[in-house]
């Protein structure tokens, strides 16, 4: 089963949990894991306005095949712009690799950005991200 519908599932389970008596808390940490609210919770992969984690984040739990319709989330320099073609930094909070492109649909250059990792775009990528998956 992809990670994708593997997430899914278990975002389901932990809010018909909720519904059943379970543990409210555990479904709004799941439910908001899952939200780009322009911070980088565990889990989740994360591209930056400015270099060196700097300024508006856009946030992702799950991959994203074009950027031409997100939006960096605050706070800081870069709220509101546009993600796609518009990245200077990363980073990855997420136990898997993610895959970058400089074009929707894993288009143009591909970049391997390891779990843990943090890192300022280089010149092949800066400005230039507009697409991003999971490496299985």
């Amino acid at each position: 089963m992809q990670r994708t519908a593997l997430r899914r599932v278990a975002v389901t389970a932990l809010a018909l949990a909720a519904l059943g008596g379970g543990a409210l808390a555990g479904a709004g940490s799941a439910s908001a894991a899952t939200e780009k609210n322009g911070y980088v919770e565990t889990n989740e992969f994360g591209l930056y306005y400015s270099p060196d984690r700097g300024g508006a984040v856009f946030d992702l739990y799950l991959e994203d095949d074009n950027f031409s319709n997100d939006w960096f989330h605050g706070p800081g320099n870069g709220t509101g712009q546009s993600v796609n073609d518009n990245t200077a930094s990363y980073w990855n909070n997420d136990l898997y690799t993610w895959l970058v492109y400089t074009d929707a649909y894993r288009g143009g250059i591909q970049g391997s950005l390891p779990a843990g990792h943090i890192g300022n775009a280089s010149g092949d990528f800066r400005n230039k991200i507009s697409s991003a998956y999971v490496k299985f």
